[in-house]
């Protein structure tokens, strides 16, 4: 499967935590490049084994931002949230819940000519889902517990880019495969390669720590997304979509790592920017660097728009510049 092909059959599968249809897509990868294995999380990882006992770990979470069925509130379905999502974008939101079968629903919209107060967003627990059906026709599909993610596929846009929902972070486990694939086109790496696609990143960066702790590798590099470029957000805390990956600069992150991140760009004519955070990154880096005794761990992000909606927005090419600026660190590895 070509790069863009796998960004968008990726991004269109269900994956809130509790769902698997993005772990089908990505096994289906994972199987052509080593030995797969699944964990108690829900994430899935391929071991690729190298020429030496040196270890990298690649990592990418495969989970993303949905809601679970909490209430049948007579014709219509109370939900709560299963990771940030914004709740400004669900009025009116398409959803498919995943019950004995998918229904198709949407969020209610109280009309604006009667509602009171036009300034103030409702919380997910004051809004409700309708599928169209009577409260008996409800329940027999649909339970308490049920996931809700919402009804997106991949659209694609000008110069490159794409907008879907779940690209944070279908389009960083994308790009760890495509790195992957580079690697072996040369043949058998100089090191091991333990590519985690990790579950319960939205959750609280959960699935990281157990794999990490699992394999305990020499080091590890996360990648992510991070904030695009837009009016109102920072120009300090964003990157320009189309500029290469992000490079992340933190106290937490392993400098030595980092900065050979920066010359293989520079010496590959690979294009990036650097990302500055003055503590933790909000990342899988965060708990993959504190496992066990410490794992030198280096964040690679890919800038996204809209973050956390289900109409984010990437540029094919960071995505290909990420792949690339990994495939040539773990050529380096252990040297």
């Amino acid at each position: 499967m070509e790069l863009k092909e796998l960004i968008i059959a990726l991004s269109d599968a269900n994956g809130v935590t509790g769902l698997s249809g993005a772990i089908k897509v990505a096994e289906t990868e994972l199987q052509k490049l080593g030995r797969v294995e699944h964990d108690h999380m829900g994430g899935i990882t391929a071991i690729i084994e190298g020429n030496s006992d040196y270890t990298i770990m690649l990592d990418a979470h495969i989970d993303e931002i949905g809601m679970i069925v909490t209430e049948i509130d007579g014709d219509f379905i109370r939900v709560s949230k299963c990771g940030g999502i914004d709740a400004r974008v669900l009025i009116s939101q398409e959803v498919i819940i995943h019950g004995k079968e998918d229904l198709f629903g949407v969020f209610c919209s109280v009309p604006p000519h009667i509602k009171s107060d036009k300034n103030t967003v409702p919380e997910i627990n004051e809004m409700a889902i309708d599928v169209g059906m009577k409260h008996d026709q409800i329940i027999e599909t649909i339970s308490v517990g049920n996931r809700v993610s919402f009804k997106q596929n991949s659209v694609e846009l000008a110069n490159s880019r794409l907008t879907g929902k779940s690209l944070d972070n279908r389009a960083g486990c994308a790009a760890v495969i495509e790195a992957v694939k580079l690697v072996l086109k040369n043949g058998k790496p100089n090191c091991n390669i333990i590519l985690s696609l990790s579950a319960q990143e939205e959750l609280g960066l959960r699935g990281a720590r157990t794999s990490a702790f699992k394999y305990s590798p020499n080091e590890a590099i996360v990648v992510d997304v991070s904030f695009g470029a837009y009016p109102g957000v920072p120009k300090h805390q964003s990157g320009k979509l189309g500029n290469g990956p992000m490079i992340g600069i933190s106290p937490i992150t392993d400098r030595y790592m980092t900065a050979k991140l920066r010359d293989l760009a520079d010496e590959n004519n690979i294009n990036y920017q650097c990302e500055v955070c003055g503590g933790t990154t909000g990342t899988n880096a965060d708990v993959i660097s504190i496992t066990k005794s410490g794992i030198p761990t280096a964040l690679i992000s890919i800038p996204l728009l809209n973050m956390h909606t289900p109409t984010e927005v990437i540029s094919v090419t960071d995505v290909e510049n990420t792949a690339k600026l990994i495939a040539e660190y773990i050529r380096k590895a252990g040297k």
